[in-house]
């Protein structure tokens, strides 16, 4: 029995090596076969595709720098390599080396270190009493900081003879890079055939640090993802994507590289040449991205000028199409001390905000879902008073409101009672208001239906989803109803908007033009619901708390939202300050939904009267830009 469950094992983990060789791992060990057989190699990483946007700019593209390779002659010597590294040595401009590179320069120009082996190691060798990795480590070790010390010029010799010296020796090594025409006028003067130019591609940005963050770095092949680098064709050589849309699309921007046959003399014959990549087209608009970070500068300057925005010192702006999920224009800006910017737009994905009331279209939805809103009832706007807890009101007293003029008006009243009903309780002055775990479960399933606090599948490397508050109670939940106990990623606000205006059809966010749209998740409101929340929310911005944040007539839906929360005045790691955030997100026109916009300003301003009117003035702004371009 024990001998047939043995074979058994054998058999299976013989089966098992195969189906990797075969199937994971194909590519790879073809790869391999095809170097080792025919001797064939590749040179290096082809020209990638370029970025555009969607009208065709260029937004990422190459340009040629020149290269110096060599190639190993069959008749190359230690003495001849050594030539070739001093005859390039005034071309070098930087360089890095070793401790191994030293000691292995060390030991070709000193017969191999054959005098740091004395002749009674010899004789145990001889008696193979010492084995040639006995010998070898012996040398190693007997090296000496003292016989490692170089001047600069013969440091840059051996910096060259250690790439001349790397990998395999019919492959080509490149020695300089970022030669200029003069240089390799004087190089290709030395007439050494073992060296010739290369062009290789650079990439440059055509508008300077624009989404620079966005599109992302190349460079080697990171460590930790080698194997499956390695699995899919590549080589450890290779320039691949290592972030934003560079590593999101590394497979359609790689180019394929030259192919070569390698002679009985070890040069070179061309198979196939190089083939640049595939260009990725995107939804953004550069004429809307400038206008966007320059009306965000503007205001952020102007803001910075009053007492109360002391604390202000990050924003964040957007622009999409409500109807696909595409993202136009996004900009994330810093401001120091010294009116300079730093981009930011990166932590679009991942930094997260309390958004206050501008989620009060989801805390509607709660209500209609559980039942806790009867359409059209009226209430008299008030506070809450809690057990134990100060009274709760809205920002003023607002008269009587339903499930529409609340939105519009922005009762935080409305919510309050919504949020006590939906868990089977009524309010009552003074009232203990036990919750549990379930009760914030409910509104944070809604609210991650929008993309609040879920992931909006966006086609760009980790995307965080905004932090959940661990404590539960009643008074937090009821924060919770009006966007201040949960936070959000700037981004999460726009796909939230998108999905009001598809009637709670939710689609991931998409900077890649797509022909088609991701669909996510159904809110599962009725459109009649839906009717009054848009409707709560067209209000808004007629008569509304945003009256005159957007032109009547581009019958924009949304909402504002105002955050109050904390700040760390210091830097000590201890939020101390009360500050308040301002939020906005909308979507025009109404009918036919064409531009969303979504405007976040953490910390605008203290607890003082004034506020300066940063969300409206660069609502304003871009609004009548988007009127003006038309769609």
């Amino acid at each position: 029995m024990k001998l047939k469950a043995f074979l058994l094992f054998l058999f299976f983990s013989f089966g098992g090596v195969i189906y990797t060789i075969n199937q994971t791992n194909h590519v790879y060990y073809s790869t391999l076969l095809e170097q080792k057989m025919e001797r064939v190699v590749y040179g290096s990483s082809a020209p990638r595709g370029r970025i555009v946007d969607r009208n065709g700019n260029v937004l990422v593209d190459n340009v040629g720098v020149i290269k110096i390779a060599y190639h190993k002659p069959l008749n190359s010597t230690i003495q001849s390599e050594l030539e070739i590294a001093s005859l390039l040595e005034p071309f070098v401009k930087e360089y890095f080396l070793t401790l191994t590179n030293m000691k292995n320069y060390y030991l070709a120009i000193h017969n191999n270190g054959r005098e740091l082996i004395t002749e009674e190691e010899y004789r145990l060798w001889d008696e193979r009493k010492l084995s040639n990795d006995d010998i070898a480590n012996l040398k190693w070790d007997r090296i000496t900081e003292d016989m490692l010390e170089f001047d600069e010029k013969e440091r840059r010799i051996i910096y060259l003879f250690s790439l001349m010296n790397e990998g395999y020796s019919y492959e080509d090594k490149i020695l300089l890079s970022d030669v200029s025409e003069e240089e390799l006028a004087k190089i290709l003067s030395l007439d050494i055939g073992s060296l010739t130019s290369v062009i290789e591609a650079k990439r440059i940005y055509p508008y300077g640090e624009t989404l620079k963050s966005i599109f992302g770095t190349i460079g080697s092949i990171p460590k930790e993802k080698v194997q499956n680098y390695l699995t899919n064709g590549y080589s450890l050589d290779d320039t691949v994507g290592t972030s934003g849309l560079e590593e999101q699309y590394e497979s359609i921007l790689k180019g394929e590289k030259a192919k070569y046959y390698v002679n009985s003399d070890n040069t070179l014959t061309l198979i196939e040449e190089a083939k640049m990549g595939n260009d990725v087209v995107l939804n953004i608009d550069i004429g809307i991205q400038l206008e966007l970070e320059k009306v965000l500068k503007e205001e952020m300057i102007l803001a910075s000028k009053k007492s109360s925005s002391k604390y202000f010192k990050e924003a964040y702006a957007m622009v999409g199409n409500p109807k696909n999920g595409g993202i136009l224009a996004l900009a994330g800006l810093k401001m120091a001390n010294d009116g300079t910017f730093q981009d930011i737009t990166i932590t679009s994905f991942t930094s997260s905000y309390a958004m206050g009331s501008v989620v009060k279209g989801a805390s509607n939805t709660v209500g209609y879902l559980t039942g806790a809103i009867e359409v059209g009832q009226k209430v008299l706007d008030s506070c809450v008073k809690l057990y134990s807890e100060p009274s709760k009101c809205s920002y003023q007293r607002l008269g009587y409101v339903d499930d529409i003029t609340a939105l519009k008006t922005s009762s935080n009243y409305y919510q309050f009672l919504t949020a006590i009903k939906s868990t089977g309780q009524m309010y009552t002055y003074n009232m203990k208001f036990p919750v549990t775990e379930e009760n914030f479960k409910t509104y944070r399933d809604v609210f991650a239906s929008y993309g609040l606090g879920s992931k909006t599948e966006i086609d760009f490397p980790n995307e965080d989803t905004g932090m959940k508050g661990s404590k539960i109670a009643g008074d937090l939940l009821l924060n919770f109803a009006i966007g201040q106990y949960d936070t959000y990623t700037p981004i999460s606000l726009l796909q939230y908007i998108h999905t009001i205006a598809s009637y709670g059809n939710r689609y991931a966010l998409r900077l890649k033009k797509e022909e088609y749209n991701m669909f996510l998740n159904q809110v599962g409101l009725d459109s009649s619901y839906y009717d009054r929340i848009i409707e709560g929310m067209y209000q808004v911005f007629h008569g509304g708390t945003a009256s005159s944040y957007v032109n009547k007539n581009l019958h924009a839906v949304g909402k504002t939202g105002t955050a109050e929360t904390f700040y760390d005045s210091n830097y000590d790691g201890i939020v101390d300050t009360e500050v308040i955030s301002s939020t906005l997100a909308y979507y025009f026109p109404r009918e036919d939904p064409t531009y969303s916009v979504v405007i976040i300003a953490p910390f605008l301003t203290d607890t003082t009267t004034y506020r300066y009117p940063f969300t409206q003035t660069v609502s304003l702004k871009i609004s009548s830009y988007l009127q003006s371009i038309g769609s």
